[in-house]
Parts: C-alpha cells; structure tokens; sequence
C-alpha cells in the first residue's frame, strides 16, 4: 500500500482544527485552499492525490472533470440518495458527515489508499445490472437504490470486502453479531438479502458460510 507519507493532500481551510493537526502528523505534503478557484489551480499545478472538502456539488464535477482518479471526501451534514447517486456517478468519493472522530477518518482514509495504490475502482459490478459503492456501502440496480437494513448491509459489506473467499460462520457470527448470532437468524439475513439482490450472487458453501464471487475485471 502506497505509504501515506507519500501522498499529496488538498483540503479545505479552517474545516476542523483537530483534523488539521492529525492529518499534518502523518504527511507533509498538504495543500490548503480557501476558495474553489485556488482548488483547481493546486489541481492543475499539483499531482493531488486527495481531496478533502465541504460537500459542494459543482465543485466535485469540476474536480472530476480536470482529474478521473482523485479521491474526494466530502463532508456534508446529512447524506441522502441524491449525494449517493452522485457518487456512483463520479465515483472515488467517499460521504461523511462530520470529523469528530478522527479514527474513524484515518480508517476511511487507509481504504482509499488501497484503492488508491491498487489502481482499482470503488464501483463494483456485481452482475445482473447490481452496482456496488464500496465507499458508501450503497447498493444500487439500474441507478436505483436498494434499500437495505443496517445488518443486512453490515453482512453483505463484510461479504464484498472478503470476495471470492469464503466467510465461516464463526467469523460471519463475531463481525455481524458479536458473538450472538443464530442459524435462524443468519438464514433469515440471507433469505431476504436474496430477494433484493440474485439468488445465485450469495452462495452457500456447505458445512463452512458463505461468499461473493465478483469477476476479475472488477479487481
């Protein structure tokens, strides 16, 4: 994984002093900007690596235009459909909601440097017209959302993460259910997660789990 020393990033000024600090602990190589013109200017003058900005719609178009492989976080206050279906569009951009817990941000940053330093996409062809955001953990079908419950998307998150290996109950059981799950209700999680995608994409691997086979041209 590219080190994240290594790494060019752009963000926005004054976006939480806290976040300031941490991210100039592990890289030296920060751009500032306080307006959207001096953003494009780094972009055109600078190999950036990543953006990090408040959520401003024209603005994300623009930076894809001048640059198809940039990773965007953006930050909003609330993340609704329109903000996901944007993000399939555009793809390499990762939603949040706030930077109160910069754990939680380095961790989503970590993910993008290996999507990063892999050189592959965020968006996942899953088969049947179903598309994944690996980013958002959105799952769609001809550009339209489908719904999942928290544990349905926690469980088939963890199946795409782990693709094409084979997830056993015991480790399904302590990541989904901490310990307390059931066969009923890992049967039932599975039955209506079916129903709103394609029997055939979640197999069953007897006496072990299950898994996600997902083709090469994704990975």
């Amino acid at each position: 994984m590219k080190a994240l020393k290594s790494l060019n990033i752009c963000y926005k000024k004054n976006l939480n002093d806290e976040f300031s600090n941490h991210v100039s602990s592990f890289t030296n190589n920060l751009f500032e900007y306080e307006h959207h013109d001096e953003l494009i200017e780094l972009i055109n003058t600078n190999e950036i690596h990543f953006v990090i900005t408040k959520y401003n719609s024209e603005l994300l178009k623009k930076i894809r235009v001048l640059n198809n492989q940039i990773q965007i976080i953006a930050i909003l206050d609330e993340l609704n459909h329109t903000h996901l279906l944007e993000g399939l569009e555009l793809q390499y951009v990762k939603f949040i909601q706030n930077l109160d817990c910069m754990n939680v941000f380095i961790d989503i940053l970590k993910d993008c440097v290996k999507t990063l330093d892999s050189n592959k996409s965020n968006i996942l062809n899953l088969g049947n017209d179903f598309i994944y955001d690996k980013y958002n953990k959105s799952l769609f079908k001809n550009n339209s959302i489908v719904l999942l419950t928290k544990k349905e998307i926690l469980f088939f998150d963890f199946l795409i993460k782990n693709h094409n290996c084979s997830l056993n109950y015991e480790e399904i059981n302590q990541k989904i259910w901490n310990g307390e799950m059931t066969q009923d209700s890992l049967r039932s999680l599975v039955k209506e997660l079916r129903k709103k995608v394609y029997k055939e994409l979640i197999k069953n691997v007897s006496g072990t789990g299950y898994r996600i086979d997902i083709q090469t041209n994704n990975e």
